[in-house]
């Protein structure tokens, strides 16, 4: 580097330092050295491109624009991709551009515009530009990935279908017998790996304080409880318990969750959620709910619906609509806060013994380890926020 470069270079090393002398605290100093590293990025991104468009990697003696990065910038050459490609979006959607050249959103989150604008319709990604921009700016680049994963969804709903299919062909489970044990390969269909999932989610939480058993540890030692239990009680093969399906009702859309104020003649179908792996399209719904048990959840109603999920003091336990309700409210997870286990029980927030009533808004769902724990301590929850 000349040394025009050298001292550009250590200006922008003490301003960097510096940061810490003009701001109030570390977290001030952590918001400003972030969108310092985003800007940064963003200008790499450009440059890179030109230097990939230029081909000014030959006059330094490098095959490639990814070759060159790898040698003087100690990047691989997968991230070097992914920052060219990053420049192009920056250039074919201008907020995106002026929002990644400003330092307030990622080159992580500009990826995900990256990924939109390959595999969703480029009509759709420029009219939700601005409100994708909108989301990118309060939110971690996951929650960008997830809208642009809904509006796939919506637009191309027969692809879904079409990798259920395509799974389904590749289906094959196969068990060797070993010397030392039983090894295990195959690739499971969405609606099967869904249920496997679920089982093994819920049979492997750690059930005493202190469980120092891995996860997969977990599950094996889960998984043999429940082969042990199907063959204590006797082999599933007359097919007389059906399968549940919650149908969650909601009002909420794609636009919604985008730009809650923005008039729109774009009223999108939501797409089905397999909870566990994702959306799905309408064939597999379809043969998922034939056969079973539908249960309706008006999720924004499960509170005030009381009329049917009520039982009020005449019953101890919850009933089965209500244990359906619990579920829901909190998404399968243990209400506690930091647990994200799944529930096992359903418990009252106020004793059933100091006249606490078997209704929705005194019940919430508890793992097997804080159920244990609340009871020990004889606490009384209240209502997480």
């Amino acid at each position: 580097m000349d040394s025009g470069v050298d001292e550009l270079v250590g200006a922008l090393r003490t301003a960097a330092h510096a940061v810490r002398s003009v701001t109030t605290s570390t977290a001030d100093e952590l918001r400003a050295l972030a969108q310092v590293r985003d800007a940064v990025e963003a200008a790499m991104a450009e440059r890179l491109s030109e230097l990939d468009e230029s081909r000014g990697y030959v006059a330094e003696d490098a095959s490639s624009v990814s070759t060159w990065a790898r040698r003087e910038l100690r990047q691989d050459a997968r991230r070097t991709r992914q920052l060219i490609r990053a420049a192009g979006t920056m250039r074919e959607l201008s907020e995106v551009g002026q929002a990644a050249r400003a330092g307030r959103i990622s080159i992580d989150h500009v990826a995900r515009f990256s990924f939109a604008l390959a595999h969703v319709d480029q009509v759709e990604v420029r009219r939700w530009e601005s409100h994708l921009v909108t989301v990118a700016l309060l939110h971690p680049p996951s929650r960008v990935q997830s809208l642009v994963d809904r509006l796939r969804a919506i637009l191309h709903a027969e692809e879904l279908d079409e990798a259920w299919i395509a799974g389904a062909d590749k289906a094959h489970l196969t068990l060797n017998a070993l010397q030392d044990g039983w090894h295990v390969t195959g690739f499971l269909p969405i609606d099967v790996g869904a249920k496997l999932n679920v089982v093994l989610d819920a049979v492997s939480v750690p059930r005493e304080a202190g469980d120092r058993r891995s996860a997969s540890e977990r599950r094996i030692d889960g998984l043999d409880q429940l082969l042990t239990r199907v063959l204590a009680e006797g082999l599933p093969t007359d097919g007389t318990v059906r399968p549940q399906i919650h149908v969650l009702v909601d009002a909420g859309t794609l636009q919604q969750a985008l730009a809650p104020h923005i008039e729109s003649a774009f009223e999108p179908v939501e797409p089905a959620v397999l909870h566990g792996f994702g959306h799905i399209g309408p064939n597999l719904l379809a043969h998922l709910t034939c056969g079973a048990d539908l249960i309706p959840v008006l999720v924004d109603r499960v509170g005030p619906n009381r009329t049917v999920l009520d039982v009020g003091r005449r019953h101890r336990d919850a009933t089965a609509k209500q244990r359906h309700a619990v579920w829901v409210q909190q998404e399968g997870r243990c209400d506690t806060d930091h647990c994200h286990h799944p529930i096992d029980d359903v418990h009252h927030r106020k004793r059933w013994s100091d006249g606490g009533p078997t209704d929705l808004a005194n019940l919430v769902g508890l793992c097997t380890a804080c159920h244990r724990h609340t009871h020990r301590h004889d606490t009384v929850l209240a209502r997480a926020g």
